[in-house]
């Protein structure tokens, strides 16, 4: 079990690449600095923005991310993940249901959940070419429970799932260590049968995302990715760090050769930026 916990860190990139709409609702001081879940301005949706890191903002640039393209302030990193302030952890029991989902929309994780809601949280498995659920649920199977166990006690919710696929026996064998504690929480293989309009589905990345939301009102600042140059490759990574500069980091080369983002080749891997929905880079030869 100790070996599927293995993975390379990257959470210190020179620079980050976070994405924006219009310029003008960007609230950036005039000293240019940031803070690390520093406030940044809202997308035009009304999506709240936030810094990965701590630095300097050198600028304006068009980057490439997994989908779409945008502008992004190029922060420089100075590696303190320096913050504004420190959150001291909430207590959920003393914490208001209003306090979360406001907690939930600024980060983007609040959906329409009520007391009628079936909860399904999804785990995705790949062995050759997607492990990052399941690096995911082996490391962090008591954060998870945890904090399924208390959005559920928070919205009224009778029964939570946690679909995860029968072959990932890393991830079934890290759960049911724990999971008996919690009576209202359910393993299942398949999620087809979850079609009602009232279901609501998560992946188990952002329920990470949600505790880290409810426990410190940060955000959530990494995501996992699998690299396959011919075997896969875990690593942790810093949100909105340039793909290039990770590859060249891990002394991957991928020049001339076909990289795919979840099974779409991308072609500017120069300015493609890594953001959550990226799960796994594979390098082929021509």
């Amino acid at each position: 079990m100790k070996k599927t916990q293995e993975y390379i860190t990257f959470l210190t990139p020179e620079f980050v690449y976070v994405p924006f709409d219009d310029e003008k609702l960007l609230k950036i001081n005039s000293q240019r600095k940031v803070y690390h879940n520093g406030y940044l301005g809202t997308k035009t949706n009304n999506d709240k923005i936030f810094s990965p890191a701590s630095g300097t903002i050198l600028g304006i640039k068009n980057s490439v991310y997994n989908n779409y393209t945008s502008n992004s302030l190029v922060i420089e990193n100075d590696f303190m993940d320096k913050r504004e302030k420190l959150n001291a952890s909430r207590d959920i029991n003393k914490i208001k249901k209003s306090e979360v989902i406001e907690s939930l929309t600024k980060y983007g994780l609040n959906k329409k959940i009520n007391s009628k809601t079936t909860l399904v949280v999804n785990s995705l498995y790949d062995k050759k070419y997607d492990l990052k659920d399941m690096v995911i649920n082996v490391e962090s199977y008591e954060e998870i429970l945890e904090a399924i166990d208390e959005f559920m006690e928070l919205f009224g919710i009778k029964v939570g799932y946690i679909c995860i696929d029968r072959s990932d026996l890393y991830s079934i064998n890290a759960y049911e260590k724990y999971i008996n504690a919690f009576v209202n929480i359910c393993l299942v293989h398949s999620n087809k049968k979850f079609k009602d309009k009232n279901t609501v589905f998560y992946s188990v990345e952002e329920i990470l995302a949600i505790h880290k939301a409810i426990h410190l009102d940060y955000m959530y600042d990494n995501t996992i990715i699998t690299i396959n140059n011919g075997s896969p490759v875990i690593v942790k990574v810093k949100l909105y760090t340039s793909l290039s500069e990770l590859l060249q980091a891990l002394k991957i080369t991928y020049k001339s050769k076909h990289v795919l983002i979840n099974n779409k080749e991308v072609k500017d891997i120069s300015n493609f930026i890594i953001d959550e929905s990226v799960r796994s880079v594979i390098i082929k030869d021509n």
